[in-house]
């Protein structure tokens, strides 16, 4: 049971590193921001939906709420980023 959870939980590790890269990219260029973040939104979709399908986890219901956790934990960290 943990151990799904704990592998919805491994999908933080692709999304923190793409999403600093967008905020750099975002703050670097604020003229396109609002393109950067449609980026980012689309990418986090894309790399979050194919890790939920690849994996096939045998509790799917505490899979999914590690998931939902890491992207919790994602949206945190960007709002700190972006506060200062």
């Amino acid at each position: 049971m943990i151990i799904e959870f704990l592998m919805g939980i491994l999908i933080c590790i692709p999304l923190v590193p793409f999403n600093d890269l967008m905020i750099r990219w975002a703050n670097k260029d604020p003229l396109k921001s609002i393109g950067i973040v449609s980026i980012m939104m689309g990418f986090n979709a894309v790399i979050i939906l194919s890790y939920g399908f690849l994996m096939k986890p045998p509790e799917p219901k505490i899979f999914i709420l590690g998931i939902l956790s890491a992207i919790l934990i994602v949206m945190i960290r960007k709002i700190k980023q972006l506060i200062k």
